[in-house]
């Protein structure tokens, strides 16, 4: 079932070549003889004697298995030979038809491709959702490289930044951003400091006391996450009058003097 011959790749075309999901790489068509006959999608090194009673694939489904590998194969040839009427296989010309990111998962592309052909996250975000590109596959060390600008953060959701990307302040820095384009994302303290932000990041942003003021309006903000130092208010512009400017500041303290029974 499992012959033992060469398998034969070049660069990133795998005709016949099938992986299982330990990595073990065979012929497909060996894979799918094997896998109907045992009726198990399980390596056969890994697991040589253990057989699961899994439905049959039937014949339809192995034909249709075989038939979208060829047309990968197909596909990538004719992409390869890039002349004038095989400009619509592209996969530029698939991303500005506004193909659905399925379809073109189904034949067989990866971020990587998308990197490899000089396609911008910008030109990506302005035909798809955010969603559908992260359900594709897309990461931060993919976005970045497709020249994410600080601008783009706008189009993701705090579920996108923490959970989905699991970015923190140093990622998002990278972008050259700034207290501006930071302070635009509305995002609450709490959630800055989740993201790994620190004072003297805002400082290095450009943060001062007016406009660290887009951030939060209240000053007992900046005190309970981020802890900054007075020399650290003071180097920033946080003067008395500054300062007055947000909300929950303790009014300074002044000593009173009684002279001849009046307070002053």
């Amino acid at each position: 079932m499992i012959c033992n011959e060469p398998l034969i790749m070049k660069d990133r075309i795998r005709p016949n070549i099938g992986t299982f999901e330990c990595g073990h790489h065979f012929h497909l068509s060996c894979i799918l003889t094997y896998s109907k006959l045992k009726m198990t999608t399980d390596c056969f090194k890994c697991f040589p004697s253990k057989v699961r009673n899994l439905p049959n694939f039937g014949e339809d489904r192995l034909i249709a298995m075989e038939s979208l590998i060829d047309a990968r194969s197909k596909m990538k040839k004719t992409e390869n030979n890039n002349t004038w009427f095989n400009f619509n296989t592209t996969l530029q010309s698939m991303v500005n038809l506004g193909t659905a990111l399925t379809t073109i998962k189904l034949k067989g592309y990866l971020p990587e491709d998308f990197i490899e052909k000089g396609i911008s996250w910008k030109s990506l975000n302005k035909i798809y959702t955010v969603d559908s590109l992260l359900d594709f596959g897309f990461r931060w060390h993919h976005m970045i490289v497709m020249g994410f600008k600080p601008k783009d953060f706008k189009s993701l959701n705090w579920h996108h930044l923490s959970a989905v990307l699991d970015l923190k302040a140093a990622d998002m820095m990278q972008t050259s951003m700034n207290i501006r384009d930071l302070a635009s994302l509305n995002l609450e303290a709490y959630q800055l400091n989740e993201l790994g932000f620190t004072w003297q990041d805002f400082v290095n942003m450009g943060g001062n006391a007016t406009n660290m003021k887009l951030l939060t309006n209240d000053f007992q903000d900046f005190k309970t996450y981020f802890e900054p130092s007075q020399e650290q208010l003071f180097e920033a512009g946080f003067t008395e009058e500054k300062k007055q400017l947000y909300k929950n500041v303790a009014p300074k303290k002044t000593r009173k003097l009684k002279i001849n029974g009046m307070v002053f």
